[in-house]
């Protein structure tokens, strides 16, 4: 078993759960050594330093030039990921975990694509629900067909594209079985002006949005976020012979209704772990090792954003849009300051 030294960016609340999922890892040994927050004398860092032992700096790029980290948690405001992913792979770090959103534009989003190839640094976004027993078994009941030719995934939670509204993208695509998307169009609601929220406080956010995506494969996906959408992180994959709900708010985290089963509705018993993020966690040191391609690993993640981008940008030009998203700027900052929304 291959021992790794690792440390967070940010140590905030979110740098806890890293932390607490490292201690799992089942698949490595792992020290926890150090975390950089430009707050080092704040709570959350201080705590985080008290319960697992590890030395504070206000500086990132002193801590990783000092630790030689192994692997590296990006737990920043979305704002600082690009940078700080960048930095990691180039003070020699083998895996990065980078929390989502994964950067606030595509031009970010490819720079740090590209650091970590020429670095051969593994970088995965922290969409960790891909690593829910229920998305893994729903996932696996799409692409056995257990409910004919899927037509439409629907899902929806509260809050903000780029809060929330990243992982309901990314598992959406995740159930669809990363089937490449080709067109999207959506609108937005910006009627109280919110210019920053708690996990995200630098940067503009929306009261509502919806977004419609074509896939390569033929699925629509809906996807519906903030203040007039089901509240619940909550998915239906509806197809010819049948639905799966996952984590449906008045039921089971996961049910499929099938016509080939004549039982109602089946819920499976699922199996138990510990975190998605310990999973995360675990599936990193494996793509370091070599032994597995990261489920969300960067480019698949990127995805994620691109169609945030294509939402702001199709809600901008009053369009469809069609893949490759032609924008590298942050799209909705963009608005703001044209006045657009």
């Amino acid at each position: 078993m291959n021992k790794y030294r690792a440390g967070f960016i940010g140590c905030g609340g979110i740098a806890t759960a890293h932390a607490d999922g490292y201690r799992h890892v089942e698949n490595a040994e792992i020290e926890l050594i150090a975390g950089s927050d430009i707050h080092p004398e704040g709570e959350k860092a201080q705590r985080l330093a008290r319960e697992h032992g590890i030395r504070l700096y206000a500086d990132h790029r002193e801590m990783l030039e000092r630790e030689q980290l192994d692997l590296v948690s990006v737990c920043t405001w979305p704002r600082g990921h690009c940078e700080a992913t960048i930095a990691a792979a180039e003070s020699g770090a083998k895996g990065i975990l980078c929390e989502k959103p994964m950067a606030v534009s595509l031009d970010e989003a490819d720079r740090m694509i590209e650091a970590c190839e020429q670095a051969g640094a593994a970088l995965a976004i922290g969409h960790a629900h891909r690593f829910s027993p229920q998305a893994v078994q729903a996932r696996a009941w799409v692409q056995a067909r257990e409910i004919g030719e899927v037509a439409m995934i629907w899902g929806h939670c509260t809050l903000d594209l780029m809060n929330n509204g990243t992982h309901v993208i990314d598992l959406i695509s995740c159930l669809n079985g990363d089937s490449p998307p080709r067109w999207v169009m959506g609108q937005i609601d910006r009627s109280n002006r919110i210019e920053g929220r708690r996990n995200h406080p630098d940067m503009p956010a929306e009261d509502m949005a919806i977004g419609r995506v074509g896939y390569e494969n033929g699925v629509v996906g809906f996807i519906e976020l903030g203040e007039r959408s089901s509240q619940s992180f909550s998915f239906r994959i509806i197809g010819s012979d049948g639905i799966i709900e996952v984590n449906s708010p008045d039921g089971p985290p996961l049910k499929m209704l099938s016509s080939y089963r004549s039982d109602g509705w089946h819920v499976p018993q699922l199996e138990e772990t510990y975190s998605n993020i310990c999973g995360e966690l675990e599936e990193l040191v494996s793509a370091v090792e070599g032994r597995a391609v990261h489920r969300s690993e960067a480019k698949i993640a990127r995805v994620a954003l691109e169609t945030i981008m294509g939402i702001f940008e199709s809600s901008a030009r009053r369009r469809v849009l069609d893949f490759p998203i032609d924008t590298g700027d942050f799209v909705l900052e963009r608005m703001v300051k044209e006045v657009l929304v």
